[in-house]
C-alpha cells in the first residue's frame, strides 16, 4: 500500500496484518481469501497500491477497472 500503516489499520474493517515499510508505505496481508471482498475493502482505503503474489485479486481489479471506464467523462453515449 502507498499509505502509512496506521492509515490502513484505522480504515480496514477486516482482520489483517499490516507491516510498515517506512513512513508512507506498508505491506497489507488480509485475513480474507475472497478476492471480491478484498477488492471491496481495499477500496475503502483511498490509497494507491500494488498487488503482489495474488493473481486472482489482480484479475478482480482489472475487471473492476474495465467496468468503470465507461462511467468516465470521456465516454460517448
Amino acid at each position: 500500500m502507498h499509505a502509512p500503516a496506521e492509515h490502513v489499520r484505522r480504515r480496514m474493517p477486516i482482520r489483517s496484518d499490516v507491516e510498515p515499510l517506512g513512513e508512507d508505505r506498508c505491506v497489507f496481508r488480509p485475513g480474507s481469501d475472497s478476492p471480491r471482498m478484498l477488492a471491496h475493502h481495499r477500496g475503502l482505503l483511498d490509497a494507491d497500491f500494488e498487488v503482489v503474489d495474488a493473481p486472482e485479486l489482480a484479475a478482480r481489479y482489472r475487471r473492476a477497472a474495465d467496468r468503470s471506464r465507461p462511467a468516465g467523462p470521456s465516454h460517448q453515449a
